[in-house]
């Protein structure tokens, strides 16, 4: 299970190790101030995945790294059909945005396990 105020803590010890107020990373990530504070105080219990990437990305670091705290990959490189994905989702509202992030991730299970069993008839 994700501990809320874990990635909190990990957002603020990274945006502090940056020199960053909380005004400055919400604003890099394109969210309010009041809901950065929130997030770094643990008392935001559903944020969307879209949120956390784009503090992820405005940190430099991966989403990985805010959710353990320790460092395993680089931040994430999104090829352009990637990012032109991420900027449609970003432009919903944030409970369409998830409803359809979630709808993507059970397509995307669905065609790895048909290629994964394709790869093993051959």
């Amino acid at each position: 299970m994700i501990d809320i105020h874990k990635i909190g803590t990990n957002i603020a010890a990274k945006r502090r190790k940056l020199n960053l107020s909380q005004e400055q990373l919400a604003e890099l990530a394109g969210v309010s101030s009041n809901y950065m504070a929130r997030i770094e105080r643990g008392e935001v219990k559903n944020f969307s995945a879209i949120n956390l990437l784009k503090i992820a990305n405005a940190l430099k670091v991966s989403i990985d790294e805010l959710i353990s705290g320790s460092y395993k990959n680089k931040a994430i490189k999104l090829n352009p059909y990637q990012q032109k994905l991420f900027n449609l989702l970003d432009m919903l509202e944030d409970s369409t945005s998830e409803q359809l992030s979630k709808l993507f991730i059970e397509i995307i299970k669905t065609a790895s396990t048909t290629d994964i069993n394709n790869k093993n008839d051959k």
